[in-house]
Order: C-alpha cells, then sequence, then structure tokens
C-alpha cells in the first residue's frame, strides 16, 4: 500500500464526511444560510426559506455522494497502490458531478420561492441603509437621486441598485 493511496484516501473520507453532515443537515432542515457551505447563489442567498428549501432538495444527492465517496475511499485502501489510488478518485470526481446536479436542483427549487419582507417592513430586499426612524418613501427617494447613496451601508444592498451589482444586467 502506497503512502499517496492512503492520503487519497483520507481526503476521500474528509470530503464525504462534510458532504454528508451538510446532506444530513440540509435534509433536515438545519442547515443555516451562511457563506460556506451548502447550496448558494443568488436565488439560495437571497432568504433563509429559499437556503432551506434549495438544500433539503438538494440534501438526498448531497448524502449519496457521501456514501459514494465513502464506499470509494475505502475501497482504494483496500485494493491499495496505484489502482486504489485512481479509484478514490474517480469516487470523488463522480460524487463531485453529482453534487452539481443536486446543486442546480436545488437552486430551482429555491427560484420558485416567494420573495420574504425584510427586517425593516419595508417590503422585499429593499430600504438599506440609514437609521431606522427614516421612512421607507424617504429612503426611495434619495435612491433616486443618488442611487449609490446606501452603498455599503448595509448587508441587503439597495433597490435602487438591484442587479447592478450581479451579471443580471450583463445577460440583459
Amino acid at each position: 500500500m502506497s503512502v499517496v493511496s492512503v492520503v487519497v484516501a483520507i481526503i476521500g473520507f474528509a470530503l464525504a464526511t462534510v458532504w454528508g453532515g451538510v446532506g444530513i443537515a440540509g435534509l433536515a432542515g438545519r442547515l443555516q444560510r451562511n457563506k460556506w457551505l451548502g447550496v448558494r447563489n443568488d436565488d439560495t442567498m437571497r432568504s433563509a426559506k429559499a437556503f432551506t428549501v434549495a438544500n433539503r432538495a438538494a440534501g438526498p444527492g448531497m448524502v449519496a455522494a457521501a456514501v459514494m465517496t465513502a464506499v470509494g475511499a475505502g475501497l482504494g485502501l483496500a485494493i491499495g497502490g496505484l489502482w486504489g489510488t485512481i479509484f478514490v478518485v474517480a469516487a470523488i470526481v463522480v460524487s463531485m458531478l453529482v453534487i452539481g446536479i443536486v446543486s442546480g436542483i436545488g437552486i430551482r427549487a429555491a427560484a420558485v420561492v416567494p420573495p420574504e419582507d425584510d427586517d425593516t417592513g419595508c417590503g422585499v430586499g429593499c430600504c438599506s441603509g440609514g437609521d431606522e426612524a427614516s421612512s421607507c418613501a424617504d429612503d426611495h427617494a434619495a435612491q433616486a437621486d443618488d442611487p449609490a447613496s446606501d452603498c455599503g451601508q448595509s448587508s441587503c444592498g439597495s433597490c435602487a441598485l438591484s442587479g447592478m451589482c450581479t451579471n443580471e444586467t450583463a445577460q440583459a
């Protein structure tokens, strides 16, 4: 048994553990919106509900990918040598393809989730920045004069800048 095949198998087991944990947490609805784990893109990150729906939809595939990777890593250790290494790498590649496919399914599921109102009571993802005492009408009036007036003042962005920071406008 070569050192390389053992190292690759350990990497496989580590990936299987992460993918399995994310899949199980997603299935259970316990995976919180974050910037590191789970299915993440503009549609899934727009609300906690969309993130949960996407990860619930992708959860079974993530768990399946974790099982495939763990089995591949175990068989790779049993086989050893060059063929064991190739077997583990193949299991990882196939698992990554499965994760890509189920992530797409999760993104499609999140895209149909209706937008939620934000905490300010101003509507959907709007009225960022400024003090909490200001009204939404004031925020919208200020944004009409200078769409970038609230840049960097909150984490949710601006109604006036909606779509300007992503490639949505470039595709239009």
